[in-house]
């Protein structure tokens, strides 16, 4: 994504954020704020919200009672056809997505998708191993 956004920006550098750790001041590249920056710039749009997210997994399970919470026991009724509109391989079997909502200075929320479970978490917004889907505006 960093250099898709130099390709456009020269001038666009990694977003970092810096913590205290101990007693030493610690800095981290932000992910999450790359990732914003990456829709905003390339992709067209944003980070989908809490609400997006769980819209796409009312679709993706088949049940419209899920809400911002975890539930289990699910099954993946449209997946492939949700996941090619997302632009996620069909095969992968656990996908965090970024939603556009922070947590702090240092972390950010995400939606995960599993074959029979869904739900909220947060991460480190050093964390790059979550996706990154775009929502047009």
């Amino acid at each position: 994504m960093l250099t898709l956004i130099q390709a456009v920006d020269s001038s666009y550098t990694m977003p970092t954020f810096t913590t205290i750790r101990g007693k030493r001041l610690k800095t981290y590249n932000d992910y999450w704020q790359l990732a914003n920056d990456y829709c905003e710039k390339i992709g067209g749009g944003s980070l989908p919200t809490a609400d997006q997210l769980t819209a796409i997994a009312k679709v993706l399970y088949n049940d419209d009672t899920l809400t911002n919470s975890y539930k289990d026991g699910l099954t993946m009724v449209n997946k492939d056809a949700v996941y090619a509109a997302l632009g996620i391989e069909s095969t992968a079997s656990w996908v965090p997505l970024w939603s556009s909502s922070p947590n702090g200075t240092e972390r950010a929320y995400y939606r995960y998708f599993i074959s029979s479970r869904t739900g909220y978490g947060g991460s480190t917004r050093s964390g790059n191993d979550l996706r990154v889907v775009c929502l047009g505006s």
